[in-house]
């Protein structure tokens, strides 16, 4: 792998920020997630998969997949918002392949409390999607941005909506985890508004740039949102691009290709261009999740411009 694309890593920084001021007592033990599991990834039966709370168990082309979810408040009847993180691995300056150490802090327990916070400051009930091989989901982190791990999550969120009773759902994806959000988006007609962060949606563009082999075919083939654009550029939900015009890690080209292509087939959106967090103004996590506060509310174009568009990378509400 490319050492600079695999700054996708730098991604979960942002996640982190969710959690950042709070803590759990001493007294209570809490097992951080493992840098093995997150390398080698797991396994998991359908019986262990229920064991676990909020989880879901998914057959897909021969893979079986617990997908773990993390959930805070009210859902039944109502439209949740469901956030995907980005990747979490990758090469260092040296090309050695290992984890994002921000990853190798988080717990369980941690992302429920991270949940609530965010539940309680866009007053709407609040999923963060463990993606497969990452917080809890068993499967491999390799495997990412693929066929796969787009049919899993699709799967994964019909089964969670009828458990949850809700109607429907707000999409927030940061980087590779925007490319979930993405895939959502062009899939499913209950979707409210959609904020995708920071994302190689021309992914084609995006493995040329970086040396990644672009794979075509199977279940492990990448996902390419190219091909989403049509579908993308007719649905119904209001959908928020954002992009820092100085991100290193994703350069804007590997969205505004994507954006642009949108445009041309008569999809209505907002591009917010504002400043990304992190020395590679990659980070857009909470602004993608503030904006869609906005947007949930009813806010326009306008507004939420004003609010976010062209900002620096700390412009962000009091905690």
């Amino acid at each position: 792998m490319n050492v600079v694309a695999a700054r996708l890593i730098s991604a979960y920084a942002a996640v982190l920020s969710i959690i950042a001021s709070l803590t759990i007592s001493a007294a209570v033990a809490v097992e951080t997630f493992s840098a093995k599991d997150l390398m080698n990834g797991t396994k998991s039966s359908p019986q262990a998969c229920a064991a676990l709370p909020k989880s879901v168990f998914i057959r897909f082309e021969g893979e079986g997949i617990c997908i773990r979810y993390y959930i805070s408040g009210l859902a039944a009847g109502q439209t949740a918002v469901v956030f995907f993180p980005g990747d979490s691995f990758g090469a260092d300056e040296r090309g050695k392949i290992g984890p994002d150490p921000g990853y190798l802090t988080q717990a369980p327990e941690y992302i429920d409390i991270g949940v609530r916070v965010w539940s309680q400051r866009l007053a709407a009930p609040v999923i963060f999607f463990g993606r497969m091989g990452l917080h809890g989901s068993s499967g491999w982190h390799g495997n990412r941005r693929t066929r796969l791990e787009v049919g899993v999550t699709l799967a994964a969120l019909d089964q969670i909506k009828a458990r949850e009773g809700l109607a429907g759902y707000h999409l927030v994806g940061q980087s590779g985890g925007g490319i979930l959000a993405e895939a959502a988006l062009a899939k499913r007609d209950d979707i409210g508004c959609a904020a995708i962060a920071s994302t190689p949606l021309a992914f084609a563009t995006f493995a040329k740039m970086f040396g990644i082999r672009f794979r075509k075919e199977g279940k492990l083939a990448h996902h390419e949102a190219m091909n989403d654009v049509a579908a993308v550029a007719a649905s119904k939900a209001r959908i928020l691009f954002l992009t820092d015009p100085k991100d290193m890690a994703v350069p804007p080209i590997t969205q505004t290709e994507f954006i642009d292509a949108v445009k041309a087939a008569g999809g209505t959106f907002l591009h917010i261009l504002t400043g990304g967090r992190g020395a590679e103004r990659h980070a857009l996590t909470e602004k993608a999740m503030f904006s869609t506060a906005l947007c949930i509310a009813g806010a326009k174009d306008e507004d939420i411009l004003a609010r976010y568009g062209n900002t620096g990378p700390d412009d962000l509400p009091p905690p």
